[in-house]
């Protein structure tokens, strides 16, 4: 599945990665985000293939990416997305984990 810009600008568009502070490289078939300064992953958007659904995964302590909580991954879609990963990372704390609940 190919890039796409629209998803693309809409990601870039978002508050916590307006002025260049988040770096997204395409990569097999999803969106990676990494800290611009440090380098450090953030998040992936992996696409579903079902319109702007895409599946929000975290960093994990294992290596690779895993996702929030418990429960496994949920497909949503990106706005929903976009929204979660915002407030998890304007939290005072700054950690990505631990999403799940919201």
């Amino acid at each position: 599945m190919p890039a796409d810009p629209a998803i693309l600008e809409r990601i870039r568009g978002c508050p916590f990665a307006r002025g260049g502070r988040v770096l997204v490289r395409f990569r097999a078939d999803g969106y990676s985000l990494f800290a611009r300064r440090s380098g450090v992953p953030l998040a992936r958007l992996r696409l579903t293939g079902e319109g702007d659904e895409v599946v929000l995964l975290y960093p994990s302590h294992r290596g690779g990416w895993g996702p929030p909580g418990d429960f496994g991954a949920v497909a949503m879609p990106l706005d929903l997305a976009l929204e979660q990963l915002r407030t998890c990372l304007s939290r005072p704390t700054g950690r990505v984990r631990g999403l799940a609940s919201g």
